[in-house]
């Protein structure tokens, strides 16, 4: 059984993909803070002991992983000259944490010959107004996803950046707006380029709203 490793598959986006990849007969373990319907290992990004014991619990009982989805994510919001959230936390939710994470299993991905996702956002391609904290994250996302990519470059390790545009998720509290996309859709889509072939990499997909 082929198993896949997701950060933040208790909700939103990480959930619909563990369901898709658990029909697929996937064996699917939830990295988060919070419980799902999945195999579960605590994790908090933020905290350097909970990754440590985290990347101990895998090395542990998950040695054999196809595919690393780093998915969890925070987005708070504010024009600079008024943010008044935790700037620290955000980074070590967005970036930091899945860094230290990759840090500390990759030679486990190259052994099993593992897929790595990161899933940034198409605010890690351009500036947005009120969003400038968030989208300096998701910068430095993309920066990674560009630097292990070349890193890897003759290693049997594909790395993805998978972009989404807006779409209905508890990142916006839950609420849902017309208009913004599906988690299950991304899901599916997420999916199908896993499957292609191993000789083929999609490096990067960007994906925007679209009117119907």
């Amino acid at each position: 059984m082929k198993k896949a490793i997701i950060t933040g598959a208790s909700s939103g986006l990480g959930l619909e993909v563990g369901k898709i990849f658990a029909k697929k007969n996937f064996e699917v373990i939830n990295l988060s803070r919070t419980k799902s319907q999945f195999q579960n290992i605590l994790l908090d990004l933020s905290d350097d002991k909970s990754i440590s014991k985290a990347i101990k619990q895998i090395k542990k009982n998950h040695t054999a992983f196809d595919v690393l989805i780093l998915n969890s994510g925070i987005m708070p919001l504010g024009k600079v000259g008024e943010i008044e959230f935790n700037l620290d936390h955000m980074f070590k939710v967005n970036i930091t944490g899945s860094i230290k994470l990759v840090n500390g299993l990759l030679d486990l991905a190259k052994k099993n010959k593992s897929d790595i996702v990161f899933v940034g956002s198409t605010a890690s391609l351009k500036g947005v107004e009120d969003h400038s904290a968030y989208c300096a994250s998701k910068h430095a996302v993309e920066g990674f996803i560009k630097s292990l990519q070349a890193e890897l470059k003759n290693e049997p390790v594909r790395v993805i950046g998978f972009h989404p545009g807006g779409f209905n998720s508890n990142l916006r509290g839950g609420i849902i707006k017309e208009g913004y996309m599906e988690p299950k859709d991304l899901a599916k889509l997420m999916l199908h380029i896993l499957e292609l072939p191993k000789t083929l990499e999609v490096s990067e997909v960007i994906i925007n709203r679209k009117k119907a």
